[in-house]
């Protein structure tokens, strides 16, 4: 889906959609062979975080913090 949004918006989806991509392609069976599976989950987790704060800011949105990736990382650590 594209929308609308600023450059640092822009750039911060491209790295989330690229550090995905990397994801995918490993599901694939069709991964780099220096993936490093818990790095690349760390990158998108990491980037979706990034593009949510350049999200919110261009939309000047500014209550609550929507990072995950701390959560999630901890929630891996703990489970």
């Amino acid at each position: 889906m594209l929308l609308p949004g600023d450059a640092d918006t822009v750039a911060a989806a491209r790295e989330w959609r690229w550090a995905v991509l990397r994801l995918e392609r490993a599901a694939c069976g069709v991964a780099d062979d220096d993936f490093d599976r818990t790095a690349a989950v760390r990158r998108a987790d990491e980037g979706r975080d990034r593009f949510y704060v350049a999200a919110r800011a261009g939309l000047t949105v500014g209550s609550g913090d929507a990072a995950q990736a701390r959560w999630l990382t901890d929630r891996q650590m703990n489970s």
